[in-house]
């Protein structure tokens, strides 16, 4: 029975993790747009492989939010999501919960640290914010994106399912393409400022990174331009 009543706690914080994240961004790009006096959304032309990256993330993440408020209303649901008995446990629940939680903490303080320098997708050349190289970006060029996929792995574990199974594949196709195509607006943006910090600084992490020097951490990745 107490298995059961933290399952049923785990579906409730997930029916309103998801809208608390959409609330989070509409007040986010509000604000931005209010005090710079211009989006910081920028999708790309349609039709563009770029366009269809954002496309997909939002169809995703639209269809995640409105699953999840329909299993907390609807736990019979489950079963057509191709729910994954074994997995369903307290204990992997809620190991997925506190990933989201992490991972969309990070999310948040990422935003702080890069301020009005954030962008979601990719501004024209002519309105290409610094290229911010000091913090978390000093030990990964892509902490928002790792911060992202966190949670993504987060959603699979506290729902184990088909369902998440998919949206979790989804979501890392769309991220690593997307970390491409930016990777090569930054360089025609920023030329060799950029491919030095591409030596200098991995895509994603260096396993035990944090525990090497910088100097020397830049040395053992000399071959890791932008490719």
């Amino acid at each position: 029975m107490a298995e059961q009543q933290a399952l049923d706690l785990a579906r409730w914080i997930l029916a309103l993790f998801f809208p608390g994240v959409a609330l989070f961004y509409i007040v986010r790009l509000t604000i931005r747009r209010r005090r710079l006096g211009y989006s910081a959304v920028s999708h790309g032309g349609r039709g563009s492989l770029h366009w269809w990256l954002a496309k997909t993330f939002v169809l995703f993440r639209s269809l995640i939010t409105l699953t999840m408020l329909a299993r907390a209303f609807w736990p019979a649901l489950d079963g057509y999501l191709l729910a994954i008995g074994f997995l369903m446990t307290p204990a992997v629940v809620f190991t997925g919960l506190s990933l989201l939680a992490v991972g969309f903490s990070l999310v948040i303080a990422l935003h702080f640290v890069m301020g009005a320098v954030w962008r979601s997708g990719l501004p024209s050349l002519g309105d290409v914010p610094p290229l911010i190289t000091s913090g978390p970006f000093a030990w990964t060029r892509n902490p928002m994106f790792l911060a992202i996929h966190m949670a993504q792995l987060g959603l699979f574990l506290a729902f184990p399912s088909g369902f998440t199974a998919i949206c979790l594949l989804a979501g890392v196709t769309v991220l690593q393409l997307q970390v491409r195509l930016e990777e090569v607006h930054l360089l025609a943006a920023h030329g060799r400022a950029y491919r030095d910090y591409c030596k200098a600084t991995p895509r994603w992490f260096r396993p035990l990174g944090w525990l090497l020097p910088r100097k020397a951490a830049v040395s053992s990745t000399a071959d890791t331009a932008v490719r």
